[in-house]
């Protein structure tokens, strides 16, 4: 043995405990048969995982591949360290964790790959219980346990599709009924705003202040109305009363020309009793003979 190679032997002896070195020559045997197969044991994984769990790895003094004895600090140093990539190592411990050992060791016997394992994984656990502990594994039939592995994934992505659009659906449905709830509370703060508003000192005294105008004005809006309306009626009530005396004259109904007179007499009368219970002075004989029409005629020539 080469002086370099004592001097580095010595100063690891001086720094690792009996227990690293045990660890040591464990990793040394992982690494020689790493070199003649493709795949690592479910043994070698179960070592590997407790190694993780354990952090054992930490302060592991080692060789590099420059011949310096350095110090492990991480989970990726100690897998390169081994010869293995850290994504490698730790989906052997989630297939080991997952599936057991015996599934794994019969899927390392028949061949199975990682892509299939991966597959295998995304299953619930009632979906992947049929696939383990179906009759192709008992069998060891890798193809038709491929089949059956491939035919449970497209179930779980038809029902994961499934239920994602559900979940898309529900979430709209909910997000509509919050935009609906979200409007009508807004309606109810906008009327309840508006209420005390209303209810306020300061409108209450402002309506009651407006009031006496508001219904004077209201009752001079229904006088218009109702002298409006009284105007309309009497034009048609002349209209008709001149066309009734015209077909008197006409057919010489002279026996009633005196009804006719008597109910436009009882009429007016009814008229001019409003205007008194009203208050209102009417001069109905002015009316029918105002005062230019009593004016003599030589005192219209004389003028």
């Amino acid at each position: 043995m080469s002086e370099l190679n004592q001097n580095q032997l010595a100063q690891i002896e001086q720094t690792v405990s009996v227990e690293q070195i045990q660890l040591s020559e464990k990793l040394g045997a992982i690494k020689a048969t790493n070199f003649i197969k493709k795949l690592v044991t479910v043994t070698e994984i179960k070592l590997i995982a407790e190694i993780k769990e354990t952090k054992q790895y930490k302060g592991l003094k080692v060789i590099d591949d420059f011949g310096k004895v350095v110090t492990v600090t991480t989970w990726d140093h100690f897998c390169k360290h081994i010869g293995m990539s850290c994504e490698k190592v730790d989906e052997d411990i989630r297939n080991l964790g997952m599936f057991g050992e015996d599934f794994l060791e019969t899927s390392q016997r028949i061949g199975l790959g990682y892509r299939d394992l991966r597959k295998l994984r995304k299953l619930n656990d009632a979906e992947r219980e049929i696939v383990i502990n179906g009759e192709a594994v008992k069998t060891e039939d890798r193809e038709s346990l491929i089949d059956l592995i491939e035919e449970m994934s497209a179930k779980h992505a038809r029902d994961k599709e499934t239920l994602n659009k559900q979940v898309k659906d529900l979430t709209a449905d909910n997000e509509a009924k919050d935009l609906i709830i979200k409007n009508k509370n807004e309606k109810v703060t906008k009327l309840d705003v508006e209420l005390t508003k209303l209810n306020s000192p300061a409108e209450i005294k402002k309506r009651t202040e407006s009031e006496p105008q508001r219904l004077t004005e209201k009752a001079l809006e229904e006088m218009n109305k109702a002298c409006l309306t009284m105007h309309n009626d009497t034009v048609r009530f002349t209209n008709h009363i001149n066309s009734i005396v015209d077909a008197i004259n006409e057919h010489q109904l002279y026996d009633i020309q005196e009804r006719l007179e008597a109910n436009v007499v009882a009429l007016f009368q009814q008229i001019a009793q409003t205007s008194v219970d009203l208050g209102i002075q009417i001069d109905f004989q002015a009316m029918v003979n105002p005062s230019w029409m009593s004016v003599a005629p030589s005192e219209l020539e004389a003028e």
